[in-house]
């Protein structure tokens, strides 16, 4: 079955010039709006036809089938002779699919998600309920390679220390505080290979860390510049911990004054008793 297909379903930049539905799969066919054709090799439009191809992208399920999109992209020739490109494809924004991406931005972006936050097998469980037709490892390299940030650099981050295995190795993660959204994952927590991700985005202006020397050491290093402030997570457990230790070695006067005073045992609970 085929026809228009005329909702807006799809991701925002997109333009449906058809569907057809085979099986458990709705196909939709989709071009891009309001595209650049501008030659990446000397700046210059161009207006000159060359063909085309067809990216096909899967995007969320709908209507209990699979949704595969098929993008036609339009190829170009340059018009500046001096120009070193002959063709060239109009751009895919990044909001709607990643280069040689096989999902919708919206929809990758959702993989890394749930990979995030339910790992590698319970995400394809829930996937498979919902369609997804996603593998547990690419749930996982999902949340390994972060949620997309849209070409933005980021401003304010937060660092800390996280365990590929607890006790033996460990890693570094990243994430951009204002989008709330990991960023990196770093192989170890050396401050050598902190510094030298840091020295790749001079932008960075603000740091959030815990109290490790490393981590300061590398910062200072690197961005020299950066505001370096502690996180929240790690000032509350810092605060409890305090308090906890206070308590620990005030327990022997605590129990001798409790052991003192008179109390009647029928106001206390069992516990308290």
């Amino acid at each position: 079955m085929t026809g228009r297909f005329d909702t807006k379903l799809l991701p925002e930049g997109l333009r449906a010039t058809g569907y057809s539905v085979d099986g458990a799969i709705l196909a939709i066919d989709a071009e891009i709006m309001d595209a650049e054709v501008i030659c990446p090799g000397c700046g210059q439009r161009s207006s000159r036809r060359h063909g085309r191809y067809v990216r096909h992208l899967m995007d969320f399920p709908a209507h209990g089938r699979a949704v595969q999109v098929r993008l036609s992209v339009r190829r170009f020739r340059c018009v500046a002779s001096h120009c070193s490109i002959t063709t060239f494809s109009e751009k895919v924004p990044d909001c709607l699919a990643c280069r040689h991406g096989r999902r919708t931005g919206r929809f990758q972006d959702l993989v890394a998600y749930l990979g995030r936050a339910m790992g590698g097998r319970p995400a394809q469980a829930l996937g498979r309920r919902l369609r997804f037709g996603v593998s547990k490892d690419t749930f996982l390299r999902g949340a390994a390679s972060g949620a997309r940030t849209m070409g933005f650099e980021p401003r304010v981050i937060g660092i800390d220390d996280w365990a590929w295995r607890k006790g033996q190795r460990y890693g570094t993660l990243i994430c951009d505080l204002e989008r709330r959204a990991v960023i990196d994952l770093l192989p170890d927590r050396e401050p050598a290979t902190v510094a030298a991700w840091l020295r790749q985005h001079p932008q960075i202006e603000v740091v959030a860390r815990d109290r490790n020397g490393g981590y300061r050491k590398a910062i200072s290093e690197a961005l020299p510049d950066a505001t370096q402030v502690a996180d929240r997570w790690h000032l509350l457990q810092n605060a409890s911990d305090a308090f906890l230790a206070a308590v620990r070695r005030a327990m022997p006067v605590i129990r001798r004054t409790a052991c003192s005073a008179e109390l009647d045992p029928g106001i206390l609970t069992a516990a308290e008793r």
